[in-house]
């Protein structure tokens, strides 16, 4: 067996060390490694295919994952018939590839495969005119056939100088490219193979001839005899820098058997004369492979470190051995291939940056790009550049400068050619040019996006910040404005906008009011547009009325344009004859625009002399000749590829790269058919690089390239051929549906890893595939065969996390980020848009970190109308309040979704798996989970109304059936509002007629509303029409008088209507169908209000004088009236129980009555409740669940319908008074509006706290509603905005426990609960799992001490009465109360039997837990004291002494003094070792005591010292690591085994910091004042490594923290803050912490409710009495 490896020959030359590479800018800045792969297609077939089946992809991925690169392999031999591989056209653009690729690679660019071929030479293209007719001379005097020669070239006058071309093989053989007859096909391919043959033979003769008369010369001859091999070697290796030798392989295979014979004949033939004549064409072909093979390659890898491998395969002429060689050698191929490159890819790109730019970064290098790439492709003399200078270099002009013209009149060139001079210009100065080019881009055309990316900009070249994310639309102009005024004499600004007529019309942006009519010194703004498109030519003129800064870009000369081409035809070496130049002299007749001069140069440049022009050859249109050339290319290209390929692009919203189109081309049949093979069935299949590239060389300056992050991307130069390319591919809506889900499915990644997809094929194949339409693929006549052919997708996830050491790295998929949101939403796929983009956290990550926030939260707003979801529009709101730290800090995403999110995730249950990801995202980079958040922040959504003139609303209204909100103004006007889109929209108009009022009938059929002139509209609110105006004051058929007076009201039935009026007795009744006036009723007094019965049979009209009558509308009879007890009052308002069984009538001053009205004509009084006190007049009612609510300017009542006892009562704060209340949906807590603020308060009814503000800056709260089908609470204020926030948010805020300002947390080592106090006599139980009260234990006096037992079974209080309490925390008993005196410190011995409570100035004890019966009595103060772990001692700082006082008979036993006297200002008990102490003193020495042996083991010097007071002195249980610092910014940390004092630095001041048990971990709490946003300026909670002081987690806390604990255990961190709430974090860094996450998240999805709180009492009295006094006990 033999045994075939790479390494048989050792390479020679290898660096395994990393190569040093410094790239060029280009390649700098190319995110691609591109690898041009070199060979001859004939020996290499199998190495080839292996490769691209089982290398590429995996390089692929390795790129993707590991460096964020992209990864092509140029392999342009695949894909072309084996009969065109030598051809010159094939030959030149592997060259330009080669270029390519030698020059943007980042990585390795070139890998030659060399076997023991030299390759074929090609039949040269092109011939100087005398060259070839000395050729064809030479041959004839030889005596040789010239026939072949003179009919396959031909003689073009057009070429400079004249030439003889080779004429195209369908020319020359028509049938060449027959797929129909395939035998007709075979015959041509034959006949051009021993052309072929003949012609090189003939060249290879005569020109050897020509050579040694010199007729030729050496370099002419040299396109003769080079075959495709050597000149690809040549260019790559020969002349090249080290930098690009090192990214380049050679692999050689050597086959000895195979050549012996011919290295024997050159042996042979040495020092004979004319050997070349005598040698074989093999032999000189080999020849010349050993010169490049052993003499080139060899000395090169000396030189210059080229990477060059060698493998000789073993002799053996068995056919069997000879193919498991090949085999072996292809599979070792391979392996060496992958290896090698990766090792290049890494060593090229090991300090590669990443993407460390935010959207406005990346949309300036967008349009600096587009800008350069727009000034390259300008070739024309710009006369009108002079105008634009003198008006960059004037002072005078503070105008914007104009730039107008038609389509396609070189707007855009223009503009960019300027703003690359910009800088020559004014050359005395540092410029700062801002460019846009608005008709390349697709997704930056609003006014919010261009303003939003123009004001980064500006802020980032003069280095400002912006802070503020803002969807108002005047703000951003605002924001822009004064940006504007950061240019200076030294920094003058120029803005450039081209194209501002694609801005889109939303906010009115076309009218052009965004733009300043004046502009700072030093500023200048260019802005072009379309001459009559939306008639934005002229509102630009009227904003710049001086003529000079005003430019129109005419049509060129007809003159003008033909010396352009004849100039641009010259650079190509070309001309063209004067009959071709009629018809191009006829054609710009027609047309002079610089793309239609483009396009006929393109036409013109491939015209030869012979060629019949005539006037159907050039279009007269730009359009026409760019179908032309479309045309063209589909007979070049065939019509699928063309029409998908540039479909795709097309239809892209970027662009797309060379790799993904191909890949897309790969997914669609419809093309995947023109390269499937006719005689095999393969397990993979794609479309070859070398049919794209050459579509794009056909397509050079049109179809053009921009680097997008690094990675090249395909978009249309002008925006004109999108449009042909949409009329022409495009018009059919089934073919762009079909083909954005194919991009749908290459973004989503559906079809990669190998995942094959299936493919309908004919078993048939009488007919061309290319001839045959798709329909007719899919017919009963042509057996079909599914297929699942591989087509080699690379996967697509939302973020690569790259497999380095740094776990926390991670790369955007930017692509994906671009693009798969907008084709999942063109092809209606809004489920998927949903679930795997809007609601899918990777993706919001990704976008982030891609710097495209802004723009994800315009997606998120986009789409809430379409897809409906509540949740979508939250996401948004927390994505603004969050913007200013996710812009500078992408990873912390997870952070505020765990902190905004989680609290209120169970009024979002969709969002659970959102919150999920963030939490398993979070933990990649960050161990502080959060487990309980109190951030109660309910955002809201706001917009303006579309008023020119402020109006006041009368009503809110919402429709329940279309889910809107209908605003009624005064003036008339009636907008809907949909909560999910920004912008109300006008509904209704009464044409200037005022309102009084408005109601919505129950159906939602009819929308009535009330004039100031006592006229009721009715509308029919489906087709918005009116269908009914009734004058309610005129008389009823002459049997009634006119009413005089306005309508005072009006309320609705299911049928009818009754009106009211001012000052009258009289009420109107109508219906609501025909609107006529059916009924007057009477009643004794003036009427207030009027309510229906459900079945609306009965109305009862509430009167002054307190007086209730009801009235049967069908008869319109009064059947029952009803007086009140004071009848000085008015009726306020009245209600029905939902029974019909009760009534509840309010009047003005708040008195209740409740009438039995099971007999409507006899109501019967049940109730009646006086206000006794000289209250306010009620300001408003509502009646709901059982709860009457009363709003009075100086209190808020809830009574309860069950009992009517008064379950509540508010007051507003001082010199404050409630404008309005309503309930919450639930019912449990209050919300009012208060004079003198804009914002919302909510008050829980159960605790009587004011537990949320609802933010509001827009105006006074005017109107106030509940939209309960939206779950929606909306305002309108005195600016004229609407608000609404989230009704169930409203709830679950409201429902989050707080206390007053918790003071201290405690913990239990063991137990499901924790404890707080807040300086108030009750002490707080709180449920771990809930985070809600469970019980609280009440007091007589305020609480000052708080101790808990290591179990928490047992609880001792101390208040500032001199009380001690004893409590059973489980039972909730209160077991003694003792009365002892002022206690300064409680402390609990660790083994939970023990109490010492030290009082100062008074004796101090220590006694039992369970019996409280004294131990003994501790006569000295101690201060600082603590417990020794064993409860044997208690320790104290007395004087300068620590003294350990015996717990068995509270004597002194130990005491201790520093060497030098100095004062100890702190100690610490050491958990691991109960016998030492360590301490502090004031000179900086720290000592270790044991205290057993009263023996001194170690002391440590610090090099500080410190006062008295020393804020934190922390040991770990084993007493290896310390902290200790004075608060400051600061954290000292000692390593107290090698006496190393180590200190971290932290981002600002420090609140609290706590060691670790284990002392691994330091917790600290900071703030950080640096920025306002509600995150940035809030507390900020940190875990650092003691090891190395790495901060591993932090959380922003967004509320003033006052205390933290931190669990023994299980690291739990406990944050209490000043509004009573607190808040659980978790460090999950340690095996089975992620458990806990699991655990609190399956909570969250139960939905388990607390159990109910239980209030527990103390006792009335003290039940045991201590002595305290020392002279009392002494006596």
């Amino acid at each position: 067996m033999f045994n075939v490896t790479i390494a048989t020959d050792r390479p020679m030359h290898k660096d395994n060390s990393a190569a040093s590479f410094s790239p060029s800018s280009a390649a700098g800045a190319s995110r691609c490694v591109r690898i041009f792969i070199s060979c001859n297609p004939e020996d290499t077939e199998a190495e080839r295919k292996a490769l691209q089946e089982r290398v590429y992809p995996k390089l692929r991925e390795y790129c993707r994952y590991k460096h964020g690169l992209e990864f092509q392999a140029i392999d342009a031999y695949m894909g072309v018939d084996p009969d065109d591989v030598h051809d010159s056209d094939v030959r030149k653009l592997r060259m330009k590839l080669l270029d390519e690729c030698l020059k943007f690679s980042a990585g390795p660019c070139f890998v030659a495969l060399i076997g023991e071929q030299y390759g074929s030479v090609s039949l040269p293209a092109e011939i100087e005119a005398n060259e070839f007719e000395v050729i064809l001379c030479r041959s004839q005097n030889e005596g040789l056939s010239t026939r072949l020669l003179e009919n396959w070239y031909q003689r073009d006058e057009n070429s400079v100088p004249p030439v003889y071309y080779l004429r195209s093989k369908t020319d020359v053989l028509p049938d060449y490219c027959n797929k129909t007859v395939g035998r007709a096909r075979e015959v041509a391919h034959a006949i051009w193979r021993d052309s072929f043959t003949e012609m090189k033979m003939i060249f290879n003769e005569t020109v050897k001839m020509c050579l040694k008369e010199g007729t030729i010369k050496p370099e002419q001859a040299q396109k003769y005899f080079a075959s495709a091999l050597e000149d690809e070697l040549l260019h790559a290796v020969v002349n090249q820098p080290p930098s690009v030798l090192q990214k380049c392989i050679c692999y050689i295979c050597k086959v000895p058997h195979l050549t012996r014979h011919l290295k024997k004949i050159l042996k042979d033939q040495k020092g004979q004369t004319e050997t070349e004549r005598q040698l074989p064409q093999d032999a000189l072909a080999y020849a010349k492979l050993l010169r490049l093979r052993d003499e080139i390659l060899p000395s090169l890898v000396i030189s210059s470190n080229l990477h060059v491998y060698t493998c000789t395969l073993l002799d053996n002429h068995k056919l069997n051995c000879t193919e498991q060689m090949s085999k072996e050698y292809t599979e070792g191929l391979c392996q060496q291939f992958y290896t090698d490159v990766v090792k290049l890819i890494d060593s090229n790109n090991a300090q590669r940056p990443t993407d460390g730019f935010d959207g406005g970064m990346e949309e300036m290098m967008k349009h600096t790009s587009l800008c350069n790439l727009y000034a390259a492709l300008s070739d024309f003399e710009w006369k009108e550049m002079d105008q634009v200078k003198e008006y960059i270099l004037g002072e005078q002009s503070n105008s914007p400068f104009i730039i107008v013209g038609g389509p396609c009149s070189g707007k855009t060139l223009l503009m960019a050619t300027c703003a690359k001079q910009i800088n020559s210009w004014l050359n005395n100065c540092n410029p700062v040019t801002v460019s846009r080019f608005l008709s390349s881009t697709s997704k930056s055309t609003s006014l919010r996006n261009v303003l939003t990316g123009i004001c980064q900009q500006i802020a980032i070249s003069y280095h400002k910040p912006i802070q503020i994310y803002s969807n108002n639309i005047v703000e951003l102009m605002n924001c822009f404005v004064s940006l504007l005024e950061e240019s200076s004499e030294q920094h003058p600004l120029t803005i450039m906008i081209d194209a501002v007529d694609q801005i889109s019309g939303t906010h009115g942006a076309r009218a052009l009011w965004w733009l300043p009519k004046s502009l700072p010194p030093f500023t200048k703004l260019i802005i072009s547009t379309t001459l009559k498109k939306y008639g934005i030519a002229q509102k630009c003129m009227s904003l710049n009325p001086d003529a000079a800064d005003f430019l129109e870009l005419k049509p060129r000369e007809r003159k003008e344009c033909n010396k352009i081409l004849t100039q641009r035809l010259l650079t190509y070496n070309r001309r063209i004859t004067s009959g071709q130049q009629v018809y191009v002299n006829a054609a710009l007749g027609q047309c002079t625009l610089p793309l239609f001069v483009n396009l006929l140069c393109n036409e013109m440049r491939c015209w030869r002399s012979h060629d019949n022009i005539d006037d159907q050859t050039l279009g007269r249109s730009v359009h026409d000749s760019i179908k032309l050339l479309l045309e063209t290319l589909e007979r070049r290209h065939g019509e699928r590829l063309v029409s998908r390929a540039l479909g795709y692009i097309t239809l892209a919203t970027s662009g797309l790269g060379e790799a993904e189109l191909l890949d897309i081309l790969s997914l669609d049949d419809y093309v995947i058919e023109r390269f499937w093979p006719q005689k095999d069935l393969p397990g993979s299949v794609k479309v070859p690089y070398y049919s794209l590239a050459r579509l794009q060389q056909d397509l050079s300056g049109f179809l053009v390239g921009r680097l997008h992050n690094g990675v090249k991307l395909l978009f249309w130069a002008n925006r004109h051929f999108s449009l042909v390319v949409n009329r022409r591919y495009l018009r059919n809506v089934e073919t762009v549906q079909q083909m954005h889900n194919i991009m749908v499915e290459y973004f989503s990644g559906r079809w990669s890893s190998g995942r094959a997809k299936p493919l309908l094929i004919t078993m048939l194949h009488q007919k061309s595939i290319e001839d045959q339409p798709m329909h007719c693929q899919i017919s009963e006549h042509n057996p079909l065969m599914k297929i699942y052919v591989d087509r080699q997708q690379p996967s697509q996830p939302w973020l690569f996390h790259f497999q380095s050491s740094n776990p926390c790295f991670v790369f955007p998929n930017h692509r994906k980020v671009n693009e798969l949101a907008y084709h999942l939403k063109r092809t209606g796929r809004l489920g998927e848009l949903y679930l795997d983009v809007l609601s899918s956290f990777v993706s919001h990550q990704a976008m982030i970190k891609a710097g495209h926030l802004v723009q994800l939260i315009a997606e998120l707003e986009e789409n809430i109308l379409s897809i409906n979801r509540r949740e979508i529009r939250f996401l948004a709101a927390v994505l603004k309040s969050a913007w200013c730290l996710l812009r500078t800090s992408p990873d912390d995403l997870s952070m505020v979704i765990q902190v905004k999110l989680l609290p209120f995730v169970e009024c979002f249950p969709q969002l659970f798996k959102f919150l999920k990801q963030a939490y398993e995202e979070g933990l990649r980079h960050n161990v502080v989970a959060v487990m309980h958040s109190p951030v109660i922040t309910v955002p809201g959504v706001y917009t303006a109304l579309c008023t020119s003139e402020l109006s006041v609303a009368t009503d809110i209204i919402e429709i329940q059936s279309q889910s809107l909100v209908l605003v009624i103004l005064e003036n008339g006007t009636v907008y809907a509002w949909n909560l999910e889109i920004q912008a109300p929209w006008e509904q209704i108009n009464t044409n200037g007629v005022k309102v009084s009022g408005a109601q919505m009938s129950e159906d939602d059929r009819f929308l009535v509303l009330a004039t100031v002139h006592s006229t009721i509209l009715v509308y029919n609110f489906a087709q918005l029409s009116l269908l009914y105006e009734v004058d309610m004051r005129s008389s009823l058929d002459g049997n009634t008088a006119e009413i005089r007076h306005p309508i005072c009201g009006f309320a609705l039935s299911i049928t009818n209507a009754v009106a009211w009026f001012e000052n009258s007795t009289e009420m109107r009744v109508f219906g609501l169908d025909s609107c006529h006036t059916v009924k007057q009723l009477n009643c004794q007094h003036e009427v207030q209000c009027v309510s229906f019965s459900t079945d609306g049979t009965y109305a009862l009209c509430g009167q002054l004088k307190n007086t209730v009558t009801i009235f049967n509308i069908h008869t319109a009879l009064q059947i029952a009236v009803v007086f009140l007890e004071f009848p000085e009052a008015s009726v306020y308002s009245i209600f029905l129980s939902e029974s019909n069984e009760e009534m509840y009538v309010v009047d003005n001053i708040g008195n209740i009555c409740v009438w039995g009205t099971e007999d409507m004509t006899e109501p019967h009084l049940l109730e009646e409740i006086v206000c006794k006190e000289d209250e306010n007049k009620v300001l408003s009612v509502e009646l709901s669940s059982h709860s009457l609510l009363l709003c009075r300017a100086s209190c808020i009542e809830l009574w309860n319908t069950l009992s009517w006892s008064m379950s509540d009562k508010f007051k507003p704060p001082k010199s404050e008074s409630f404008i309005r209340a309503i309930l919450s949906q639930n019912c449990d807590s209050i919300i009012a509006v208060i004079s003198g603020s804009q914002a919302l308060f909510v008050w829980k009814r159960e605790t009587g706290q004011c537990v949320l503000i609802l933010e509001n800056s827009l105006g006074s709260p005017l109107r106030l509603s509940k939209c309960y089908k939206q779950k929606a609470l909306v305002i309108f204020t005195s600016k004229g905005f609407l608000k609404s926030w989230d009704l169930d948010c409203i709830d679950t805020a409201s429902a989050i426990a707080r206390t007053e300002r918790t003071k201290q947390l405690l913990l239990s080592s063991q137990g499901k609960h924790f404890y707080t106090f807040d300086g108030t006599s009750v002490v707080f139980k709180w449920s771990l799992i809930f985070c809600q009260i469970e019980a609280t234990f009440t007091h007589a006096d305020l609480v000052k001490h708080c101790a808990l037992t290591r179990t928490g079974k047992s609880m001792v209080t101390a208040d500032v009465s001199g009380d001690l309490y004893v409590w059973d925390t489980e039972a909730g008993q209160n077991l003694h109360r003792i009365r002892c005196g002022n206690v300064t410190q409680l402390l609990i011995t660790p083994n939970d039997h023990f109490v010492v409570s030290l009082c100062e100035g008074l004796i101090s004890k220590v006694w039992k837990l369970s019996k409280g019966h004294i131990v003994c009595n501790i006569y000295s103060h101690l201060k600082k004291a603590m417990i020794t772990p064993e409860s044997t001692f208690v320790l104290g700082l007395h004087e300068h002494l620590l003294l350990a006082v015996s717990l068995w008979s509270g004597g002194i036993v130990k005491r201790f003094e520093c060497i030098d006297k100095a004062d100890i200002v702190a100690f610490q008990t050491l958990k691991d070792y109960p016998d030492y102490v360590m301490l502090v003193s004031s000179s900086g020495s720290i000592y270790t005591w044991n205290l057993v042996e009263e023996s001194l083991c170690r002391q440590i010097q610090l090099p500080v010292k410190f006062s008295r007071q020393l804020d934190v002195f922390q040991v770990s249980e084993d007493g290896r690591t310390a902290i200790i610092s004075v608060i400051t910014e600061s954290i000292n940390v000692l390593d107290v085994l090698h006496g190393k004092l180590s200190v971290v630095n932290t981002e600002g001041a420090i609140f609290n910091q706590q060691l670790t048990r284990d002392g691994r971990y330091v917790v600290y709490v900071c703030y950080r004042h640096h920025c306002n946003c509600d995150l940035h300026s809030s507390a900020k909670l940190n875990i650092v490594q003691t090891t190395d002081g790495k901060n591993i987690g932090s959380c922003y806390l967004c509320k003033i923290p006052s205390c933290i604990a931190v669990s023994e255990n299980d690291l739990n961190i406990f944050v209490g803050f000043e509004d009573g709430t607190v808040g659980m974090y978790a460090v999950v860094d340690y095996p089975g912490a992620q458990n806990k996450i699991k655990n609190r998240l399956s909570k969250v999805a139960k939905g388990d409710y607390p159990p109910r709180k239980k209030d527990w009492l103390c006792r009335n009295l003290p039940n045991a009495f201590w002595v305290n006094s020392l002279n009392e006990y002494s006596q």
